[in-house]
């Protein structure tokens, strides 16, 4: 990203932003953990990951899916946006869960086992998943491409781990009023629908499509694009 500069007299100033390292990010994600499942479900995330959920099948955008999914959920956290996944789309799918915090794994498990959702977790960066090319029937991934310094190399790594036509459904924040103020605490960025079509274009995905969240606190914020990886 480049520096804002300003020349003052005989003086140059620059500004640039500087986001959190991975350990920073963790250490801050692991301190929210205990609270954080409860704070989404306050502010209506958990029933807008359902409304969401239920638009999209309606709408027959997603795949026809059968029993026994692979999804990745790249940045799980708590679970919240799988748990509405897996109650609306697929209940018999396998959720691999990745998230930097340590914290953050160990409730996502713990909600996973209580609703019986086949699954494992793994602490890693979204920017070197340790799986193989193609091994998922889809990704999805909810407020993590904006806390990334470099959201190009996310991508391009979810893209390698997709099955070829599977689709991505990512969630990002967006440059609103309450996207700044979210942005302003967490230190993460905000995308425009078209910076967002720029880069997942670029990671190799089509069919491109965004969707509004449909309910509450959650549609002032954030919005939700699906992209597929493209055949071979």
């Amino acid at each position: 990203m480049k520096a804002m500069e300003w020349t003052i007299g005989w003086w140059r100033v620059s500004l640039q932003r500087v986001y959190p390292t991975v350990a920073q990010l963790s250490q801050t994600y692991d301190k929210a953990a205990l609270q954080w499942h409860e704070h989404l479900s306050l502010l209506g995330y958990c029933h807008a990951y359902r409304q969401l959920w239920k638009s999209l099948k309606n709408a027959d955008l997603l795949p026809h899916w059968q029993d026994n999914l692979t999804i990745c959920d790249c940045g799980i956290g708590t679970a919240a946006f799988s748990l509405a996944f897996a109650q609306i789309i697929a209940p018999r799918t396998h959720i691999t869960g990745v998230d930097i915090s340590p914290q953050m794994l160990k409730i996502a498990h713990q909600k996973l086992s209580q609703a019986n959702v086949s699954h494992q977790i793994c602490q890693s960066d979204v920017r070197r998943l340790p799986f193989a090319d193609e091994c998922f029937d889809g990704v999805i991934s909810a407020h993590v491409l904006e806390h990334l310094p470099n959201p190009e190399q996310g991508l391009k790594e979810i893209v390698r781990v997709l099955r070829p036509e599977a689709p991505l459904i990512l969630a990002v924040t967006q440059p609103k009023l309450i996207g700044r103020l979210i942005q302003w605490h967490w230190g993460n960025r905000c995308f425009s629908p078209e910076e967002l079509s720029s880069l997942m274009s670029e990671a190799g995905l089509t069919n491109l499509q965004f969707f509004p969240f449909p309910i509450g606190l959650t549609r002032l914020t954030s919005f939700v694009c699906i992209g597929f990886k493209s055949s071979r």
